[in-house]
C-alpha cells in the first residue's frame, strides 16, 4: 500500500506574489475616540484619493 500525502504546499496555491501598486502601505495603530475616528477616516479617504487636496487642507491649519 502506497502512503498518500495530505495537505502541504501545492504548486499555484495561495495568494499570488507581487503587488499591483508600486510601494506598500504599512499598517499603523492609533487610539481615538469614536468622534475623532470618524474625522480620521474621512481625512484618510481624501489622502488616498486626492493627495494634493489633502496637502492643501493641511496648509490651511
Amino acid at each position: 500500500m502506497e502512503s498518500k500525502k495530505w495537505g502541504g504546499v501545492r504548486e499555484g496555491a495561495g495568494r499570488p506574489k507581487g503587488k499591483t501598486v508600486t510601494g506598500e502601505r504599512k499598517g499603523r495603530n492609533i487610539r481615538a475616540f469614536d468622534d475623532e475616528w470618524e474625522l480620521i477616516k474621512q481625512f484618510a479617504k481624501i489622502v488616498k484619493t486626492d493627495r494634493q487636496r489633502a496637502e492643501e487642507l493641511l496648509k490651511l491649519l
